[in-house]
């Protein structure tokens, strides 16, 4: 079989089900066939290193199994910190909280290993590509929106301080942890590396959010134009004798009478 359409087949139509299971599912027509769609296609992206190795693209594969077992333990952890607070709907135990809190923090601890010591994903001989894209991407997206986090919560939300103060300690955790990655290098990448990737995780980073805000800022434009348009509404005409006299009728017939 010809190396594109193999990759095409094994790793491009199964990444482009996970989406498309997701949105079936969240829709509600068909839950679990939606959730089963997107958790095989998933499953044979992960797979791709071993149906289609030959293929560049398997490289996302690679990492995405490598950094799985830290993902699903930072997502638990996230549940168990946001539901095990002061949550209307889904609140679970004050427990969850600390759970929660160990689990990210393990997560965490793993996600340094894999930087500076031999769990670093190697992808045909070397550190995985996609590794040096999402490490640097995961710090700095982490200290940013833990940082606008506690900014909005001081701003908008009353009483929640304390909340803002722990979002405030992940987010200068996360920088530090950055920083140390540019002065020290790691078991498979020197600092300098580390900091070139870094430079281009901002550049990501500020682009996405200037894509947005233009694209927003586009749609409002468009929607301001479009009602800017439209001629001013008529004034409707007076009603008439007969009108007045039904709407009487209906008010008479629903607001007056005697108590039974």
């Amino acid at each position: 079989m010809d190396s594109v359409l193999a990759a095409a087949i094994w790793f491009w139509i199964p990444l482009l089900t996970v989406p498309l299971g997701a949105w079936i599912s969240i829709s509600g027509n068909a839950k679990i066939p939606g959730r089963v769609l997107a958790i095989a296609g998933l499953v044979l992206v992960m797979a791709s290193p071993w149906t289609v190795p030959e293929s560049d693209s398997s490289a996302g594969g690679h990492l995405l199994l490598s950094i799985l077992g830290p993902s699903l333990l930072m997502a638990y952890g996230l549940h168990g910190m946001i539901f095990g607070g002061y949550v209307p709907v889904g609140r679970l135990d004050s427990s969850a909280r600390w759970s929660g809190f160990v689990a990210v923090a393990t997560a965490i601890a793993i996600f340094c290993l894999m930087h500076w010591s031999s769990w670093t994903p190697v992808w045909r001989g070397d550190v995985n590509p996609f590794w040096l894209a999402f490490w640097p991407t995961f710090l700095m997206f982490s200290t940013s929106l833990c940082a606008m986090a506690a900014l909005a919560l001081v701003g908008f939300g009353e009483d929640r301080f304390k909340e803002a103060l722990q979002l405030t300690t992940i987010s200068v955790i996360m920088a530090g942890i950055a920083l140390f990655a540019i002065i020290f290098d790691g078991s498979s990448t020197s600092a300098d590396e580390f900091r070139g990737h870094l430079w281009l995780a901002a550049a990501d980073i500020l682009g996405t959010v200037i894509g947005i805000v233009v694209a927003i800022a586009a749609f409002a434009i468009v929607i301001w134009g479009y009602e800017s348009s439209l001629p001013e509404p008529e004034n409707a005409a007076p009603p008439t004798e007969k009108e007045i006299a039904h709407a009487i009728e209906i008010a008479s017939r629903h607001i007056g009478g005697e108590e039974e």
